[in-house]
């Protein structure tokens, strides 16, 4: 009964509109912030963590086209890379100092090919994948070559296809052989060489580290170049300090190395617009549920002043408003709760599917986010409702 007379001037439309808009204010809020901690789990995954190679070379002028050590890098300037703060590890490119022509025989398929050609060689910590056949010994006369991907593409989809000549794959390619002359110094001397793998990272055909050092000390002793590329290991999420460096300097890079950077820099700023409008949606509708919640009390002031002459304290009073609220408030977190569960579930399953598995990712920071939101809202609410019951307990209107 003391219900129903406390009840009885209820704004109906108000009120469930304000639970609604709560209701979607809340959904938006979780459903952001689950999406930015599993965009930041991901991040932090194995399957986000990939590191980020960068090769990075002086920007080619008028001036360094005079002089070709003036696009080299001098041993300061390496040193200075080596240390800054967004580099994980560094190192030079070696590149050949001597002649290098590749040919190979014609046969039933394949016509007869000869081309000049160059070598470099990087640290093997940095090849995207280290072939099985990488390893060369002094006194070795075959030696192994990594090419990129992009070139076994060019011929397929290019050359082969203007020439009539057969397309071929990673594992055919591996098992042709061709004759590889090197001269320099008065010397010439006959290798075999073989593709020996594919790199989507190096745009350039690397040989072993140790046979380009003892080509080089055989075929040209006397000199010995700046290096004019470096390949560098980033450290995580430091593409907007590599970029401001390179601009610094006037370096430049060939890779897209900022692709990371421009996604984490979207999606955190789209983040936090969301979240942002997000807030301004529960904040609204909250402003509007407390002034409805009021908007009750007030149209039942007749009423709770009558309750108070007959004995009812104004906390009894309160009580019955105040478990509508936690009831309504419970109701909120827990549709949108099971709403966030789902489509965070489905999500994972779609990441799983393709083969990105996290780990670290856990719901429990944004339940506790919205719980905590709502605490707040409720204690708020709460000592104005009281406040308010107490004011017209004692002048049976305001």
């Amino acid at each position: 009964m003391l219900r129903r007379i406390l009840f009885s001037n209820i704004p109906m439309g108000y009120f469930t509109g304000a639970v609604l808009g709560t209701l979607v204010g809340f959904f938006l809020l979780m459903a952001t912030f689950s999406a930015w901690n599993l965009y930041n789990a991901f991040i932090q995954s194995r399957a986000g963590q990939s590191q980020q190679y960068v090769t990075i070379n002086k920007q080619i002028s008028v001036l360094n086209t005079m002089s070709k050590d003036l696009s080299g890098f001098k041993p300061e300037e390496i040193e200075e890379i080596r240390h800054a703060d967004f580099v994980a590890d560094m190192a030079p490119y070696q590149r050949s100092s001597f002649g290098v022509q590749a040919s190979r025989d014609a046969s039933s398929n394949m016509p007869y090919m000869r081309t000049e050609m160059f070598f470099e060689a990087v640290p093997q910590r940095f090849l995207d994948k280290v072939p099985e056949a990488w390893d060369w010994k002094k006194g070795q006369e075959h030696i192994p070559v990594i090419i990129p991907k992009d070139y076994l593409d060019l011929y397929n989809f290019g050359f082969a296809k203007a020439q009539g000549l057969p397309n071929v794959s990673k594992s055919l390619v591996g098992q042709f052989s061709f004759e590889l002359t090197l001269y320099g110094n008065r010397r010439v001397e006959k290798f075999t060489g073989s593709i020996a793998g594919f790199s989507n990272r190096i745009q350039s055909l690397l040989v072993p580290m140790g046979f380009l050092e003892a080509a080089n000390a055989r075929f040209n002793p006397a000199k010995n170049p700046r290096p004019d590329r470096l390949i560098l290991k980033l450290k995580p999420n430091m593409e907007k300090d590599l970029y401001a460096f390179l601009k610094e300097k006037g370096y430049e890079t060939t890779h897209d190395a900022f692709q990371g950077g421009k996604v984490s820099l979207f999606v955190h700023l789209s983040g936090g617009i969301l979240l942002f409008i997000a807030s301004l949606i529960i904040l609204l509708a909250l402003i509007v549920y407390a002034l409805t919640l009021q908007l009750t009390v007030q149209r039942n002031k007749d009423e709770i002043y009558q309750l108070t002459l007959l004995g009812y304290k104004p906390i009894v009073i309160f009580r019955y408003y105040f478990v509508v609220q936690v009831i309504l408030a419970l109701l909120v977190l827990f549709v949108s709760g099971v709403f966030i569960e789902i489509i965070t579930s489905r999500a994972l399953e779609f990441l799983a599917e393709r083969y990105i598995e996290i780990k670290q990712f856990s719901i429990w920071p944004t339940y506790l986010l919205a719980a905590g939101i709502m605490l707040i809202f409720i204690f708020i609410t709460a000592m104005n409702t009281i406040k308010l019951i107490r004011k017209l307990a004692r002048k049976g209107t305001l």
